[in-house]
Parts: structure tokens; C-alpha cells; sequence
């Protein structure tokens, strides 16, 4: 995989800009779930699609149970990426993390245009796919974490 390359840190920031822009806070266990659901190709263009909708995680897993196959891998090897992004978010002034909980400065996040053509098509992918993740990461965390099999 092109990790360093293709999964970097300013595609991860605009990924993670772009669903949590929909919340009003996020447990910080929760964000890092982030990167491995949008890092994930397949599983992105099947979101984007808008005739998908999200029931709960576990309809979703039972449906579509080849992205989640190796979801705690991906966890695991996005954690550092999953880190530093939250980093630079909150150094950026995009966020603040107040109680295990990041809360995004929305106005600050108002101020970019994820339509935008020169961010690219990856990232428009993910932009149209954040409603139905959002929904996903209103399941419980316990329940996240369980479902998606990550081993702590």
C-alpha cells in the first residue's frame, strides 16, 4: 500500500474536516474510527451512493462484509495517522477537545469548500459519503468498537 503517499496527512485532515462538520461533538474514541472507514475505497463508493441507507452497523457489516474484514488492521495502521490528524486539526484551529470529546469549530470548517474541483475526486467521494458515515458513528461506541472487531 501507498500508505506515506496516496493516505496522507492533508487528505486525512480534509477527510476528517468533512464528517465531523455534521457534528456538534465527537467522543475522541470515536474519531479515531474516522480513517479507517474513509480510507477505505470500496467502502467510500458504496456511501457516496445516495440510494444507500444506513440502518444501523450491523445491517450495514452483514451487508457488506468484505470492507470490514480487516477493519482492526486498518485501524491499528491508521492510529498514528488517525493521532496526528486530531493533532493538526486542533493546531489549525478546526477543532477543540474539551472532556474526551472534540468539538468542531464550525466556523472555521465553514470556511472550506469540499465541492471544490481542485480538492480533488477521492475527496469528494468522502464528502458525499459523510452523512451516511456520521450515521455510523452515532451507534454506540461500545457497540463500534465490538462490530467492527478491533482488539484493544
Amino acid at each position: 500500500m501507498k500508505f506515506e503517499t496516496y493516505n496522507n496527512i492533508g487528505f486525512s485532515l480534509m477527510s476528517f474536516l468533512s464528517i465531523i462538520k455534521n457534528m456538534n461533538s465527537l467522543e475522541y474514541s470515536k474519531s479515531l474510527l474516522i480513517l479507517p472507514l474513509v480510507l477505505h475505497d470500496p467502502l467510500v463508493k458504496y456511501l457516496k451512493d445516495g440510494r444507500v441507507v444506513i440502518k444501523g452497523i450491523e445491517d450495514l457489516i452483514l451487508s457488506k462484509v468484505e470492507y470490514f474484514l480487516n477493519y482492526n488492521e486498518r485501524y491499528f495502521n491508521y492510529l498514528p495517522l488517525s493521532l496526528n490528524t486530531i493533532i493538526f486539526a486542533k493546531k489549525m484551529g478546526y477543532i477543540e477537545v474539551n472532556n474526551n470529546q472534540i468539538i468542531p469549530i464550525k466556523e472555521e470548517i465553514e470556511n472550506i469548500n469540499f465541492n471544490s474541483k481542485e480538492l480533488g475526486n477521492r475527496l469528494n467521494d468522502v464528502y458525499k459519503a459523510s452523512n451516511n458515515i456520521v450515521k455510523i458513528l452515532e451507534e454506540d461506541i461500545n457497540e463500534l468498537y465490538f462490530k467492527f472487531r478491533i482488539e484493544i
